[in-house]
């Protein structure tokens, strides 16, 4: 015979907690899922549940699996506890609650990431909606146009929709078994209904003149107190280091360990793991970014950059910079610019305004032609070509000159690199 209890779990990362039913059958235990959430109010100081409301929410399921158990009759005995929970779990096709499923899909890829993005897409859903609830069957691609003219234009669009998208496959998956002829979620709107793509070329980047006037924006001087950064001075100066070094990803600036010959050797972290080559890459040090490194440099000689002591991991940093960012796009009349502007605005200032070849962009930026990816195994990488356009790139957009002084706000300086190979060893850089 098969027993029935509840059980509280952790608290979740909104704050709170998801309420399970533990079936006990043959010695063996599972948790089955509800979609019943509460709160600490909800609770007493021992962690049980005291509202009445939400208990009797309980009573009444485990009631309802008591009931499909005994159902059974004998049967029960030659059932597995994962094949008895199947069945006390099977729901009606309407039945199916999609914002439960979304909470599952978050709470199940708790590492994985870009997991923000499907936290923000579930709220938005919620708010477009109305309510905590939503039965599969009311996806349909009349639904899905509503919500995508309720998004707008923006970033948003793709963004969300994708992970409604992926988390429906991932819906069907859980509940479909074509072999067993179950098909519980027999609907495929996202068959019909197209995702819109975003032009994310078109969105982040921005014009050599802008890029200029980040460049020419005076420092906050603010005191912070405790030593605390200003997030405004620290995202200019990492926008800089950027776009200066060929659009640097935030993470790739947080985690660099090489500098040599006056050059930043990195492996790019996004494409490292699905390149044979590692995607590694040198940059050279243009003389008009050695103050702002020298400003953030790694005196440990642990790693390039200070930002791992500032930041406790590169979620944070760069957190902390696109919250900077804002600050620095209000002042040039960009609200909403990312940190990610500085790789695209890079890419389209070689291409539009200097007529750089494709394929050199993309060796700049690290890609990989996956039809050449063979014979790249043969030809020893020459990153003077990359780096010529890079130099071409920052003489366009300076002019030939410096700023008037130091562009950290300190006296001017024409400082150059050593050439001894440096291995996480900023002396080069003093």
């Amino acid at each position: 015979m098969a027993t029935f209890k509840h059980e509280v779990q952790k608290q979740r990362k909104d704050g709170t907690f998801n309420v399970k039913i533990l079936v006990t059958h043959n010695r063996q235990l599972k948790r089955l899922p509800t979609g019943i959430y509460i709160t600490k109010d909800d609770m007493t100081r021992s962690g049980k549940i005291k509202n009445q409301k939400v208990l009797d929410q309980i009573d009444d399921l485990i009631r309802l699996y008591r009931k499909k158990a005994n159902e059974l009759s004998i049967a029960i005995n030659t059932m597995t506890i994962d094949k008895l929970a199947d069945y006390l779990c099977e729901p009606e096709i309407a039945s199916i609650d999609f914002i439960e499923v979304f909470r599952d899909y978050i709470d199940e890829n708790a590492d994985k990431k870009g997991l923000k993005n499907y936290r923000s897409a579930l709220n938005s859903l919620i708010k477009f909606i109305g309510r905590d609830r939503l039965d599969v069957s009311e996806i349909t691609v009349a639904f899905l146009e509503k919500y995508e003219t309720y998004l707008g234009k923006g970033r948003a669009v793709s963004l969300y929709l994708g992970s409604m998208r992926h988390v429906y496959f991932y819906a069907k998956q859980k509940y479909n078994d074509e072999d067993a002829k179950r098909i519980l979620i027999p609907y495929s709107p996202f068959s019909r209904y197209k995702v819109p793509r975003q032009n994310i070329a078109e969105k982040r980047a921005i014009s050599a003149d802008l890029v200029r006037e980040i460049i020419k924006l005076p420092y906050d001087t603010t005191s912070r107190g405790n030593n605390k950064e200003n997030r405004y001075n620290l995202a200019k100066d990492c926008f800089i280091l950027s776009f200066c070094l060929i659009g640097m990803n935030s993470v790739d600036l947080y985690n660099a360990e090489i500098c040599e010959n006056s050059e930043i050797v990195y492996c790019r972290t996004k494409t490292k793991d699905r390149r044979s080559d590692n995607a590694k890459i040198r940059i050279k040090i243009h003389p008009l970014i050695l103050p702002i490194i020298k400003k953030y440099m790694d005196k440990t000689g642990k790693r390039v950059f200070r930002f791992y002591q500032m930041y406790a991991d590169q979620s944070t940093f760069n957190a902390a910079l696109n919250k900077g960012l804002k600050a620095v796009g209000k002042k040039i009349g960009i609200p909403d610019l990312e940190f990610y502007a500085a790789r695209h605005s890079w890419a389209t200032i070689a291409r539009n305004d200097l007529n750089t070849d494709k394929s050199t962009i993309d060796e700049a930026l690290n890609h990989v032609d996956k039809n050449l990816s063979v014979t790249d195994l043969y030809i020893k990488k020459d990153f003077s070509i990359i780096n010529k356009v890079n130099k071409s790139v920052l003489d366009y957009i300076f002019n030939f000159t410096y700023p008037a002084g130091d562009i950290t706000g300190g006296t001017s300086k024409r400082d150059t690199l050593g050439t001894k190979p440096q291995h996480a060893d900023l002396s080069c850089f003093m």
